[in-house]
C-alpha cells in the first residue's frame, strides 16, 4: 500500500460486531405478504463492452414480460446493468453493486474491476427513476417497492445463469445504492452478505435533514405543495413510509454486514447512521473521517476491505443476510413458469 494509503487506514476506524449480538430477529409475515414479488419472465440482451484476460463486459438489458405487478407503477422501463463475466469456468460468486443517487456507475466501476480480478461475476445495476425526486418525495412508499422489486428481478436473472453460483451473493451499495442494497437484501434471501456506505435511518429524518442539493431542492417543492414545515413534513413521510431502514434493520443478521460511516457526514447525518448500526445491532463497521462526498478519498482503501469481508463472510455459503424465508410464496412456481432459465435446483 502506497504511504498516502497508509496515511489514510491509519485515519479510519474500525469496530467489531457486538460481542452481546442476539442474532437477527424473525422477519414478520405481513412485511413479507407485502413485497410480495411476483414471478414473471424476462429476455435479455448483451451487448459487449470491453474485455481483459480474465474477465468481460457486456451491457445487459432485462426486459420484463408484463412490467411491474402494480398497473399505476408504470414499471416498462427495462431493467439495464453492467455485467463482469469470468471467462474461468463457474461458478462464481456475484457482487451486487448498486449506485449512487444519480446512477453514477464511476463510483462503483473501481469496485467491479477489483471484485472481478478477483475471480468475482459482477453486477452494477443502473438507477432507473420512474419519477421526478419530488413526485417521490410526496409519495414515497411505492417508489421504494417499485425499486426493491426491479432490483429482485436482478438476483432471478443472476439464479438462472448457471456461470453464477447464486448460494455466494453479496451486494454492496454507497449512499442511495446504500439504502437500495439495504432494502434488496433485508426482503430476498439469496442476499448472503452486505455492505453498505453511507446510509442512515429513519428514511424520513434523512430527507428533511440532508444537505445534498437535490434533496434540499426537492424536500423544499413537497415542503411548498403540501404546505407543511420541516417537522410536520417529517412526520408525514414517517406514516407514509411503511419500508424504513430501522423498520427493517432488526431482521439482518449483523453478523454478515459491514458498514461504513462517515464521521462528518451532513448529506446523510453521521447521527442517523450511528442509529442504523444500533438497529442492526452493531455490525462490524468502518468509521472514514469525511463527509459523505470526501468519503471518495477512501475509496481504494474501503473497496479492499469490503472484497475482504465478502470472501470472509461467502466461505460459509448459502446463509442468508435475512431472516425473510427463502422461497417466499409469491416465487413459487418460478421454475415451472420459465423453464428456460431454470437451475436444476
Amino acid at each position: 500500500m502506497a504511504a498516502g494509503g497508509l496515511i489514510l487506514a491509519a485515519c479510519a476506524s474500525t469496530e467489531k460486531l457486538a460481542a452481546e449480538y442476539p442474532g437477527p430477529r424473525p422477519f414478520p409475515a405481513a412485511s413479507l405478504q407485502a413485497h410480495c414479488h411476483e414471478p414473471r419472465r424476462w429476455t435479455d440482451e448483451y451487448e459487449l463492452l470491453s474485455e481483459t484476460d480474465d474477465y468481460r463486459v457486456h451491457q445487459v438489458t432485462m426486459r420484463v414480460e408484463g412490467g411491474h405487478a402494480d398497473a399505476d407503477a408504470g414499471d416498462e422501463v427495462p431493467i439495464t446493468f453492467e455485467f463482469y463475466e469470468q471467462k474461468s469456468p463457474g461458478p462464481v460468486p456475484v457482487a451486487v453493486l448498486l449506485p449512487i443517487l444519480n446512477g453514477q456507475k464511476d463510483v462503483m466501476r473501481p469496485f467491479a474491476k477489483h471484485f472481478a480480478a478477483n475471480g468475482y461475476g459482477v453486477v452494477i445495476v443502473d438507477t432507473t427513476q420512474r419519477k421526478t425526486l419530488l413526485e417521490d418525495i410526496v409519495d414515497p412508499e411505492p417508489a421504494i417497492r417499485l425499486t426493491i422489486d426491479r432490483h429482485r428481478r436482478v438476483l432471478d436473472w443472476v439464479e438462472a445463469r448457471a456461470d453464477l453460483d447464486s448460494s455466494r451473493v453479496g451486494v454492496f451499495g454507497a449512499s442511495l445504492g446504500g439504502f437500495n442494497a439495504l432494502f434488496l437484501t433485508a426482503f430476498d434471501s439469496r442476499v448472503s452478505v452486505l455492505s453498505v456506505a453511507l446510509v442512515g435511518g429513519s428514511v424520513a429524518d434523512v430527507m428533511v435533514r440532508s444537505d445534498e442539493g437535490r434533496i434540499v431542492r426537492s424536500v423544499a417543492g413537497a415542503r411548498e405543495r403540501l404546505g407543511m414545515t420541516n417537522a410536520e413534513l417529517r412526520d408525514y413521510l414517517a406514516e407514509k413510509i411503511e419500508t424504513d431502514t430501522l423498520s427493517v434493520a432488526p431482521y439482518l443478521d449483523a453478523g454478515r454486514v459491514l458498514l461504513v460511516l462517515a464521521r462528518f457526514d451532513d448529506a446523510v447525518p453521521y447521527e442517523l447512521q450511528r442509529d442504523l448500526r444500533e438497529a442492526m445491532g452493531r455490525p462490524k463497521s468502518i468509521t472514514v473521517p469525511t463527509g459523505h462526498a470526501t468519503a471518495a478519498l477512501y475509496l481504494f482503501y474501503l473497496r479492499a476491505r469490503v472484497l475482504e469481508f465478502f470472501d470472509a463472510t461467502l466461505s460459509r455459503p448459502g446463509i442468508p443476510v435475512s431472516t425473510a424465508p427463502l422461497p417466499d410464496v409469491c416465487r413459487e412456481g418460478w421454475q415451472a413458469l420459465h423453464p428456460e432459465h431454470a437451475t436444476g435446483d
